[in-house]
Protein backbone atom coordinates (compact mmCIF):
# COMPACT_ATOMS: atom_id res chain seq x y z
CA UNK A 1 0.00 0.00 0.00
CA UNK A 2 1.44 3.26 -0.77
CA UNK A 3 2.10 6.08 1.47
CA UNK A 4 -1.03 8.13 -0.18
CA UNK A 5 -3.31 5.23 0.46
CA UNK A 6 -2.27 4.90 3.56
CA UNK A 7 -2.75 8.31 4.71
CA UNK A 8 -6.18 8.58 3.20
CA UNK A 9 -6.81 5.05 4.88
CA UNK A 10 -6.22 6.56 8.52
CA UNK A 11 -9.13 9.42 8.12
CA UNK A 12 -12.05 8.31 9.13
CA UNK A 13 -14.51 8.04 6.88
CA UNK A 14 -17.46 9.80 8.60
CA UNK A 15 -16.83 12.00 11.59
CA UNK A 16 -19.25 13.69 13.13
CA UNK A 17 -18.62 16.45 15.73
CA UNK A 18 -21.48 18.05 18.13
CA UNK A 19 -24.18 17.41 15.71
CA UNK A 20 -27.49 18.33 16.82
CA UNK A 21 -30.52 17.73 15.11
CA UNK A 22 -33.61 20.05 16.02
CA UNK A 23 -37.59 20.25 14.43
CA UNK A 24 -40.33 22.96 15.31
CA UNK A 25 -43.20 21.53 16.18
CA UNK A 26 -45.83 24.25 16.08
CA UNK A 27 -44.31 26.87 18.50
CA UNK A 28 -42.25 24.32 20.42
CA UNK A 29 -38.90 23.36 18.75
CA UNK A 30 -38.54 19.51 19.56
CA UNK A 31 -34.28 17.76 19.72
CA UNK A 32 -33.62 14.71 18.04
CA UNK A 33 -29.75 14.70 18.51
CA UNK A 34 -27.97 15.79 21.24
CA UNK A 35 -24.88 16.84 20.11
CA UNK A 36 -23.46 13.73 18.65
CA UNK A 37 -19.54 12.65 18.19
CA UNK A 38 -18.82 9.99 16.42
CA UNK A 39 -16.01 8.17 13.61
CA UNK A 40 -16.62 5.59 11.29
CA UNK A 41 -13.50 3.55 10.12
CA UNK A 42 -12.79 2.71 6.30
CA UNK A 43 -14.43 -0.96 5.54
CA UNK A 44 -16.01 -0.81 9.38
CA UNK A 45 -19.38 -2.54 9.98
CA UNK A 46 -21.08 -0.41 12.40
CA UNK A 47 -24.98 -1.04 14.00
CA UNK A 48 -26.74 2.18 15.01
CA UNK A 49 -29.17 0.40 17.77
CA UNK A 50 -32.20 2.15 19.62
CA UNK A 51 -35.80 1.92 20.42
CA UNK A 52 -38.24 3.81 17.99
CA UNK A 53 -37.94 7.57 18.09
CA UNK A 54 -34.53 7.15 19.74
CA UNK A 55 -33.27 9.26 17.03
CA UNK A 56 -31.20 6.36 14.77
CA UNK A 57 -32.84 6.79 11.84
CA UNK A 58 -32.43 10.66 11.73
CA UNK A 59 -28.70 9.97 12.68
CA UNK A 60 -28.19 7.37 9.36
CA UNK A 61 -29.91 10.35 7.25
CA UNK A 62 -27.76 13.40 8.14
CA UNK A 63 -24.58 10.59 7.80
CA UNK A 64 -25.20 10.11 4.83
CA UNK A 65 -26.08 13.75 3.37
CA UNK A 66 -29.68 12.93 2.73
CA UNK A 67 -30.95 15.40 5.35
CA UNK A 68 -28.99 18.36 7.03
CA UNK A 69 -27.73 19.03 10.90
CA UNK A 70 -28.87 21.93 12.67
CA UNK A 71 -25.42 22.38 14.13
CA UNK A 72 -22.12 20.43 14.20
CA UNK A 73 -19.83 19.20 11.41
CA UNK A 74 -20.42 16.17 9.28
CA UNK A 75 -17.56 14.88 7.16
CA UNK A 76 -17.62 12.11 4.83
CA UNK A 77 -15.08 10.76 2.63
CA UNK A 78 -13.01 13.98 3.53
CA UNK A 79 -16.20 16.21 2.50
CA UNK A 80 -17.91 18.53 4.57
CA UNK A 81 -21.21 17.80 3.95
CA UNK A 82 -22.47 20.45 6.54
CA UNK A 83 -21.33 23.38 3.98
CA UNK A 84 -22.56 21.76 1.26
CA UNK A 85 -25.41 22.51 -0.18
CA UNK A 86 -28.61 19.57 -1.54
CA UNK A 87 -26.69 19.52 -5.32
CA UNK A 88 -23.57 18.96 -3.85
CA UNK A 89 -24.38 16.64 -1.31
CA UNK A 90 -25.97 14.51 -4.29
CA UNK A 91 -23.12 14.55 -5.98
CA UNK A 92 -21.11 13.04 -2.75
CA UNK A 93 -24.02 10.57 -2.57
CA UNK A 94 -23.55 9.61 -6.04
CA UNK A 95 -19.84 9.11 -6.14
CA UNK A 96 -19.77 6.65 -2.95
CA UNK A 97 -22.30 5.88 -1.55
CA UNK A 98 -24.79 3.11 -1.36
CA UNK A 99 -28.06 2.78 0.38
CA UNK A 100 -30.51 0.08 1.10
CA UNK A 101 -34.06 0.74 2.88
CA UNK A 102 -36.94 -1.11 4.35
CA UNK A 103 -38.92 -0.52 1.97
CA UNK A 104 -36.76 -1.56 -1.16
CA UNK A 105 -37.38 1.85 -3.03
CA UNK A 106 -37.59 0.44 -5.90
CA UNK A 107 -38.78 1.96 -9.38
CA UNK A 108 -42.14 0.52 -10.03
CA UNK A 109 -41.92 1.31 -13.84
CA UNK A 110 -38.37 -0.14 -14.25
CA UNK A 111 -37.23 -3.69 -14.10
CA UNK A 112 -34.81 -5.08 -12.16
CA UNK A 113 -31.68 -4.96 -14.58
CA UNK A 114 -32.66 -1.21 -14.87
CA UNK A 115 -33.12 -0.59 -11.17
CA UNK A 116 -29.85 -1.84 -10.99
CA UNK A 117 -28.46 -0.33 -14.26
CA UNK A 118 -29.76 3.63 -13.88
CA UNK A 119 -27.46 4.72 -10.83
CA UNK A 120 -24.53 3.30 -13.25
CA UNK A 121 -25.49 5.27 -16.09
CA UNK A 122 -26.23 8.41 -13.78
CA UNK A 123 -22.73 8.22 -12.52
CA UNK A 124 -21.39 8.14 -16.25
CA UNK A 125 -18.70 6.48 -15.64
CA UNK A 126 -19.24 3.31 -17.66
CA UNK A 127 -20.84 3.32 -21.40
CA UNK A 128 -23.90 2.04 -21.95
CA UNK A 129 -22.98 -0.97 -22.75
CA UNK A 130 -20.53 -1.63 -19.22
CA UNK A 131 -23.94 -0.75 -17.12
CA UNK A 132 -25.57 -3.48 -18.87
CA UNK A 133 -23.09 -6.06 -18.54
CA UNK A 134 -22.17 -4.78 -14.73
CA UNK A 135 -26.12 -4.74 -13.45
CA UNK A 136 -26.79 -8.43 -14.49
CA UNK A 137 -23.39 -9.23 -13.59
CA UNK A 138 -24.48 -7.74 -10.03
CA UNK A 139 -27.83 -9.34 -10.14
CA UNK A 140 -26.43 -12.81 -10.65
CA UNK A 141 -24.31 -12.24 -7.49
CA UNK A 142 -27.39 -11.96 -5.56
CA UNK A 143 -28.77 -15.00 -7.28
CA UNK A 144 -31.50 -13.05 -9.21
CA UNK A 145 -30.08 -13.77 -13.21
CA UNK A 146 -33.42 -15.31 -13.93
CA UNK A 147 -35.12 -12.56 -12.98
CA UNK A 148 -33.88 -9.43 -14.72
CA UNK A 149 -36.56 -8.67 -16.95
CA UNK A 150 -39.02 -8.93 -13.87
CA UNK A 151 -40.76 -5.92 -12.29
CA UNK A 152 -40.82 -5.18 -8.61
CA UNK A 153 -44.22 -6.17 -8.27
CA UNK A 154 -43.33 -9.40 -9.74
CA UNK A 155 -41.09 -9.92 -7.37
CA UNK A 156 -41.22 -11.20 -3.55
CA UNK A 157 -40.43 -9.27 -1.01
CA UNK A 158 -36.91 -10.53 -0.58
CA UNK A 159 -35.95 -10.49 -4.08
CA UNK A 160 -36.42 -6.86 -4.29
CA UNK A 161 -34.39 -6.60 -1.43
CA UNK A 162 -31.67 -8.19 -3.19
CA UNK A 163 -32.13 -6.12 -6.34
CA UNK A 164 -31.45 -3.22 -3.95
CA UNK A 165 -28.45 -4.89 -2.44
CA UNK A 166 -27.49 -5.19 -6.44
CA UNK A 167 -28.14 -1.72 -7.31
CA UNK A 168 -26.34 -0.46 -4.25
CA UNK A 169 -22.93 -2.15 -4.59
CA UNK A 170 -22.95 -2.08 -8.13
CA UNK A 171 -21.10 1.63 -8.00
CA UNK A 172 -18.89 0.39 -5.74
CA UNK A 173 -19.94 2.60 -3.31
CA UNK A 174 -17.18 3.59 0.22
CA UNK A 175 -20.34 3.35 2.40
CA UNK A 176 -23.48 1.64 2.65
CA UNK A 177 -26.11 2.78 4.55
CA UNK A 178 -29.33 0.36 5.56
CA UNK A 179 -32.05 1.18 6.86
CA UNK A 180 -34.01 -1.68 9.00
CA UNK A 181 -33.26 -3.56 5.55
CA UNK A 182 -34.82 -6.76 7.21
CA UNK A 183 -37.74 -4.68 8.73
CA UNK A 184 -40.35 -5.90 5.80
CA UNK A 185 -38.81 -9.39 5.71
CA UNK A 186 -39.42 -13.24 7.27
CA UNK A 187 -36.71 -14.13 9.43
CA UNK A 188 -35.31 -16.54 7.12
CA UNK A 189 -35.53 -14.19 4.32
CA UNK A 190 -33.75 -11.67 6.50
CA UNK A 191 -30.81 -13.62 7.05
CA UNK A 192 -29.96 -14.26 3.60
CA UNK A 193 -30.20 -10.67 3.12
CA UNK A 194 -28.04 -10.21 6.16
CA UNK A 195 -25.53 -12.57 4.75
CA UNK A 196 -25.25 -10.75 1.91
CA UNK A 197 -25.14 -7.46 2.95
CA UNK A 198 -21.74 -8.70 5.37
CA UNK A 199 -20.22 -11.15 2.00
CA UNK A 200 -20.22 -7.72 0.15
CA UNK A 201 -18.60 -5.38 2.69
CA UNK A 202 -16.62 -8.00 3.41
CA UNK A 203 -15.04 -8.78 -0.07
CA UNK A 204 -15.54 -5.07 -1.20
CA UNK A 205 -14.09 -3.14 2.05
CA UNK A 206 -17.22 -1.15 1.94
CA UNK A 207 -18.13 0.48 5.14
CA UNK A 208 -21.32 -1.02 6.31
CA UNK A 209 -23.98 1.45 8.65
CA UNK A 210 -27.06 -0.36 9.45
CA UNK A 211 -29.63 1.07 11.50
CA UNK A 212 -31.76 -1.69 13.54
CA UNK A 213 -33.62 -2.65 16.52
CA UNK A 214 -32.25 -6.15 16.45
CA UNK A 215 -29.44 -6.63 19.05
CA UNK A 216 -28.55 -10.11 17.06
CA UNK A 217 -28.50 -8.61 13.97
CA UNK A 218 -25.81 -6.04 15.99
CA UNK A 219 -23.71 -8.17 17.14
CA UNK A 220 -22.98 -9.21 13.86
CA UNK A 221 -21.11 -5.80 13.31
CA UNK A 222 -17.58 -4.92 14.57
CA UNK A 223 -19.07 -2.36 16.43
CA UNK A 224 -22.47 -1.25 17.79
CA UNK A 225 -23.49 2.28 18.98
CA UNK A 226 -26.40 2.47 20.98
CA UNK A 227 -28.65 5.82 20.61
CA UNK A 228 -31.67 6.79 23.11
CA UNK A 229 -32.99 9.72 23.28
CA UNK A 230 -30.96 10.95 20.82
CA UNK A 231 -27.40 10.63 22.70
CA UNK A 232 -25.17 8.38 22.61
CA UNK A 233 -25.17 5.96 25.78
CA UNK A 234 -23.15 2.90 24.80
CA UNK A 235 -20.40 2.06 22.42
CA UNK A 236 -19.58 -1.54 22.03
CA UNK A 237 -16.84 -3.05 20.07
CA UNK A 238 -17.31 -7.16 18.97
CA UNK A 239 -14.01 -8.07 18.47
CA UNK A 240 -15.51 -11.70 17.94
CA UNK A 241 -18.03 -10.47 15.44
CA UNK A 242 -19.18 -13.44 13.37
CA UNK A 243 -21.02 -14.66 10.19
CA UNK A 244 -23.19 -16.93 12.25
CA UNK A 245 -24.44 -14.44 15.13
CA UNK A 246 -27.53 -13.46 13.20
CA UNK A 247 -29.61 -16.56 14.46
Amino acid sequence: MNTQVEHEQQIPLLNLKSVVKQVKTGSDELTILQGLDLQIKHGESIAIVGASGSGKSTLLGIMAGLDQASSGEVCLNGHALHALDEDQRAAVRADGVGFVFQNFQLLPALTALENVRLPLEITQKHSLKECQALAQQWLEKVGLGHRLKHYPTQLSGGEQQRVAIARAFACQPSVLFADEPTGNLDRNTGKHIIDLLFEFNQQNKTSLVLVTHDEHLAQRCQRSIHIDDGAIVKDNDHIEATAGAYV
